[in-house]
């Protein structure tokens, strides 16, 4: 067989192999380890083209050296292509390393010693360390639809390892000449596993290229699935925690409106009683006459307090004076009707915005009527204080009676809903409020400014679900 002829197919093969792989990576980027290999088959095509030219001019190092450190490369990132395939990042220390000496030996037998023919033991050694590596990365697929043919990719590159194992051991045990045109079978062996390794790498990698996309498909496929079944369960969960949403706003809002009606309405009720109770022993018409003024105040206060549960949400934004003039008003007049003698204080820079908010500030102000009411209602005392005083970044309110305190630090209110919700609406209010019973009860209350009203209701299931 003409040993020549042989080669030059190689190499035109080698050559073709290299263009298809190119088209190939060009159309596929995103193949894993298409792109080394179609490194791979461009350094092998020209080493094989370079090693023909030895039939036209004589130079070592066109010829011989740089024809092997080609194939040597290619045969490396062969190796890492295969591994980039399986998803795993190339191991090529300790290859390099035993090339080292193979390099070493490759020079020194092939310039100068004279045993010419111990010089494709060296040649051979990365080719086969690299090409059995190869193999191994091949071996280990596990990939439904891909073993198949990575296994014969393994065994096609296990083949020609042991074609290069096989030609050193002809060629030592003859003690032949090494170069590839000298003739012999060795030579012959050389050519033909070439040919036929560059036709079974050809077909299958173009095959694992294919079966690769229709894997990506078939797990693209199972994801969009995946990915419907979880939508449709999430749907449900949302559905479901909807539901429990709008029962728990109906819940607060039922709450809500027990809260105001006893906060504005029942207080003033509670108090109007308290008045009518009075003025049925009072004998001096003076005095009746001052006890129906105050209760004129209420029935007024009554009607205010109606209106704004109505049109809370339609208010437009209120002054700080229009709110502390309410407030004094209301104080006052709750306050004379009981007989007690109120100090009214206001200090600090008044804020330049206004309250915007209305429910915020219906709200503060219930919280602060409140604290009033069970003052006039509960205290017994004969004297009241009320301080406002404004920072910068907030303002406090100071409560203050004479009277004999909390009895055991409990509210002595018939409901027993005044305290719980003057706390609550200061925590809606981003404050707090602190109650002291020594020589009369004192309530602090502490708002950040601007006022606004944040709801502290415990966030349903659905928020995190929606948010996630």
């Amino acid at each position: 067989m003409d040993i020549p002829t042989l080669a030059l197919i190689s190499g035109g093969i080698a050559i073709l192999q290299a263009v298809a792989f190119c088209f190939a990576w060009a159309l596929n980027r995103n193949a894993p380890g298409l792109g080394r290999w179609a490194l791979t088959s461009l350094l092998c095509g020209s080493s094989l083209l370079l090693v023909l030219c030895r039939q036209l001019f004589d130079s070592p190092l066109l010829t011989q050296w740089l024809p092997t450190l080609l194939a040597w490369v290619g045969t490396a990132v062969l190796y890492q292509g295969a591994a980039e395939f399986q998803g795993r990042r190339a191991v090529l220390k300790w290859p390099i390393l035993c090339c080292v000496p193979a390099l070493a030996g490759y020079l020194w037998f092939g310039w100068a010693a004279p045993q010419t023919w111990l010089r494709p033991v060296f040649y051979s050694t990365p080719m086969v360390i690299f090409l059995g590596l190869t193999a191994r990365e091949w071996f280990r697929e596990q990939r439904e639809g891909l073993r198949l043919t990575a296994y014969c990719s393994g065994g096609a590159a296990a083949l020609y390892a042991f074609s290069y194992v096989f030609r050193a051991w002809l060629i030592v045990i003859h003690e032949a000449n090494p170069e590839p045109f000298a003739g012999g079978a060795a030579q012959v062996l050389v050519f033909i596993s070439t040919l036929l390794w560059l036709l079974c790498w050809t077909y299958t990698a173009l095959l694992l290229i294919n079966q690769w996309h229709i894997l990506e498909k078939m797990q693209f496929h199972e994801a969009q699935l995946m990915a419907q079944k979880s939508l449709i369960h999430t749907e449900r969960q949302l559905a479901i925690r909807e539901r429990e949403l709008l029962s728990e706003r109906a819940l607060r809002q039922r709450n809500f409106l027990l809260r105001d009606l006893h906060d504005g309405i029942g207080g003033m009720t509670a108090n109007l009683v308290l008045l009518v109770s009075m003025g049925r022993g009072e004998e001096e018409d003076s005095e009746r006459h001052e006890l129906m003024r105050h209760i004129e105040h209420l029935v007024v206060d009554c009607n205010r307090e109606v209106r704004s549960l109505m049109d809370v949400l339609e208010k437009g934004p209120v002054d700080w004076g229009q709110f502390l003039q309410e407030l004094r008003q209301h104080a006052e007049h709750l306050t004379a009707g009981h007989g007690l003698q109120l100090d009214w204080q206001v200090s600090g820079q008044r804020p330049t915005h206004s309250l915007s908010d209305a429910a915020a500030r219906l709200s503060l102000l219930r919280c602060l009527k409140e604290a009033v009411s069970n003052l006039a209602r509960h205290a017994h005392a004969d004297n009241a204080t009320i301080r406002v005083r404004f920072f910068k970044l907030c303002f406090g309110i100071t409560v203050r009676d004479d009277g004999i305190g909390l009895q055991n630090d409990k509210v002595a209110d018939s409901g027993g809903r005044g305290l719980s919700n003057m706390r609550r609406r200061c925590e809606e209010l981003r404050g707090r409020v602190t109650i002291h019973s020594h020589s009369g009860t004192t309530l602090r209350f502490i708002i950040p400014l601007p006022v606004s009203l944040h709801p502290i209701a415990k966030k349903p299931p659905f928020y995190d679900l929606a948010n996630a």
